[in-house]
């Protein structure tokens, strides 16, 4: 058989389920030896949290080690976890309603516009000025893809508005054997530098009342701009090279970009549809001060542009633009990432983890230091949500390890600054399967396996450098007092824990505010009441103690981040005023 009828026999669509269910029989067999341990030996785990463990293995699983199509593993995903009853129905539809769906409609539409009015070649004409090369080229790439983290709140939204100027690029490019290392240029820069802005990531803003709870420093925008942008520009920097090193051919590597042909002057279409985007961002940065979550906000841009001063195209021709499939995926992994919570399993695989710390380490600053790197970078594995990550581990592993006598503030920092990491699968974050969505792209698992086996220990490598040297000093600038108490004396442990309980009391409110925008009522769910008792009862014996004890101040809690939400405002209104 020829190449060409090779290839026509590859992308014949009635071959594509046949081959990947071939595909799946080993790796399903190995998945479901593990599911009978997992069902027989996790005796503290209650059936449902059994069943979300073993759906959710399977679900990597077919992610990672077959060639069934993503999208079809996810939603058989999703189906297993309602006919099983380990999640009511209206899980799978109400994941449809969520913000950060209506977030990505929007997004999509948006970038439509702005594809079909050519406003996105015009926007990368500076990256290709003079015709760099490769390097350089990607470098100014990532860093103008980085700068956007401190401007739009939702790496979902900065994916999706990012995309068209990743398709205007691939004219440009001299090979297309380049595209592939652009493609993962975007995601990877998009979810790095993430952690240098306190909007970039809503656990962030989870880590700053937990350090205040725990007696740290009140971090304010500006404060954690210059804790966390060092990091996440060094954390671009390298993965920007290991990039060119592992996906440029090396007969490329010194080619020089087209320069952009596009004219000086933006016509009146495009400077009209780029002051509604400035007016967009303005809203996404003010949000504090008029209260519009970030779907509305999209959401108005999205149907403004759809008018004939903006857009020449008919409505119905801009909406086909939007990824159904991509859509459908997202709803499906969110519920996963729900169900993972609402069973209690994540914190129950955080006290694992935390198990596994010898005790002959815990008082060894340095070991907990790595072990908590390592565990962080690592998450994303199981927990698919990054905010789920952080609000996890902040509770379950953080806060018990500054019990130990550590810095409640540093382990903290290095919880929610690891779980920015998560590259390694499709479904680890939104940004990777909505470049990874596209037949542009044309990077794998297996490529983004490839990357992420040495950008992982760089990560950590830079989580533990930036733990040693680097944060101590800008803590202790914070907050003097602070460095001071610490260099003198060690705190009593009784008051470590009162402070920790308090901690981990605003982490689990903020949990049940951010991750379940929409929770549902007992009463809505079609499971009998005993059994949405039994799985209260779960979550509850799998959370640290300081939790369980300090949920009767929960009125204590909302207050405590009213005053915060206007801590908030007051910083952003004066830096933005």
């Amino acid at each position: 058989m020829n190449r060409t009828a090779q290839h026509a026999h590859k992308d014949t669509p009635r071959w594509i389920l046949p081959s990947g269910v071939v595909s799946a029989g080993l790796p399903m067999a190995c998945a479901a030896g593990l599911a009978l341990i997992i069902w027989t030996q996790a005796t503290t785990l209650e059936a449902d949290a059994k069943i979300v463990f073993i759906v959710t293995l399977f679900a990597v699983t077919g992610w990672v080690a077959t060639r069934l199509p993503d999208s079809l593993v996810a939603l058989l995903a999703a189906l297993a976890l309602v006919f099983l009853r380990a999640q009511p129905q209206s899980a799978l539809t109400d994941t449809l309603g969520e913000p950060i769906v209506w977030l990505l409609l929007a997004a999509f539409v948006i970038a439509a516009v702005i594809k079909d009015a050519g406003l996105a070649e015009r926007l990368v004409a500076p990256l290709t000025k003079g015709g760099p090369r490769v390097l350089p080229f990607l470098f100014m790439t990532g860093a103008a893809v980085s700068a956007t983290a401190f401007l739009l709140p939702s790496t979902s939204g900065r994916a999706a508005l990012l995309l068209p100027v990743f398709l205007g690029l691939l004219s440009m490019l001299p090979d297309p054997r380049l595209a592939k290392p652009l493609a993962l240029l975007f995601p990877t820069a998009i979810l790095l530098s993430a952690g240098g802005s306190l909007i970039g990531a809503g656990a962030h803003v989870v880590a700053v009342e937990a350090i205040a709870a725990t007696g740290g420093p009140r971090i304010s925008y500006l404060d954690w701009l210059m804790i966390g942008a060092p990091l996440a520009f060094v954390s671009v920097f390298l993965a920007t090279l290991l990039i060119f090193a592992l996906f440029v051919p090396r007969e490329l590597r010194n080619a020089r970009l087209s320069p952009s042909v596009q004219g000086s002057r933006l016509t009146a279409v495009q400077r009209r549809i780029l002051l509604v985007l400035v007016g967009l961002i303005a809203l996404w940065i003010t949000k504090p001060l008029h209260g519009l979550n970030e779907p509305i906000v999209a959401l108005s841009g999205a149907v403004l542009l759809l008018f004939p001063p903006f857009c020449t195209r008919k409505p119905k021709d801009i909406f086909r633009a939007v990824d159904v499939e991509l859509v459908l995926y997202m709803a499906a992994t969110l519920m996963l990432a729900v169900a993972v919570i609402d069973t209690g399993l994540d914190r129950w695989l955080a006290n694992a983890a935390l198990a596994m710390l010898p005790a002959e380490l815990a008082s060894n600053g340095l070991a907990v230091i790595v072990f908590l790197s390592v565990v962080a970078v690592a998450s994303h594995l199981a927990i698919t949500s990054r905010s789920a990550r952080a609000g996890i581990l902040i509770p379950a592993l953080a806060l018990p390890v500054a019990g130990l006598g550590h810095d409640a503030t540093l382990a903290i920092l290095i919880a929610v600054m690891g779980t920015g990491f998560c590259q390694t699968m499709m479904v680890s974050a939104k940004p990777v399967a909505i470049f990874g969505a596209q037949e542009e792209a044309g990077f794998t698992q297996k490529d983004l396996f490839r990357l992420a086996v040495p950008l992982a220990p760089v990560k950590v490598a830079l989580l533990v450098a930036f733990a040693v040297w680097i944060w101590p000093h800008q803590v202790a600038m914070l907050d003097p007092a602070q460095a001071a108490s610490h260099g003198s004396a060690r705190q009593a442990p009784q008051q470590i824990a009162e402070r920790n309980d308090t901690a981990a009391t605003v982490v689990a409110s903020g949990i049940a505010v951010s991750l379940r925008p929409q929770a549902r009522p007992e009463s809505s769910s079609s499971f009998p009441e005993t059994r949405a008792a039994s799985r209260r009862s779960a979550v509850a014996s799998a959370q640290p103690a300081g939790i369980s004890q300090s949920r009767p101040n929960l009125a204590r809690v909302r207050t405590d981040l009213r005053i915060a939400r206007s801590q908030l405002q007051r910083d952003l209104s004066r830096l933005f005023r």
